[in-house]
């Protein structure tokens, strides 16, 4: 977690004071696009949100790419379509992202089995 140190007495000011608590954990990654961007629907409960969605290659050397997703509202829809026009293949980007909205997706899984769970775990 994100912390801000100071050296300030109880009765004194606080130097610090007025600066934004420090944001949650964050990852960034930069990198570059490996396919223009694209704006696609996602299902909300029961209402489809426009999402902006960007195929990316890590700088950092690792050989996957990651996928990112930017969710808009219905009526800011012009902004990610214009957003996504800008962001074409070749691009470099940074990609920001909480690391507890982080997840990992294997789009071509060889094989996926049942493990039974031995009776006295049930």
């Amino acid at each position: 977690m994100n912390a801000v140190q100071t050296s300030a007495l109880p009765n004194e000011p606080d130097m610090f004071a007025g600066t934004p608590s420090a944001p949650p954990d964050v990852i960034e990654v930069v990198g570059t696009l490996i396919a223009d961007a694209e704006v696609r629907a996602r299902l909300v409960g029961e209402h489809s949100v426009p999402v902006l969605c960007v195929e990316v290659r890590p700088l950092s050397g690792l050989h996957r790419s990651i996928h990112a997703e930017l969710v808009y509202t219905e009526t800011t829809r012009a902004l990610a379509v214009a957003k996504a026009a800008t962001l074409r293949r070749g691009a470099r980007i940074t990609v920001t992202t909480p690391l507890q909205d982080m997840r990992t997706v294997f789009p071509h899984a060889q094989s996926l089995t049942l493990i039974p769970i031995p009776p006295h775990h049930a």
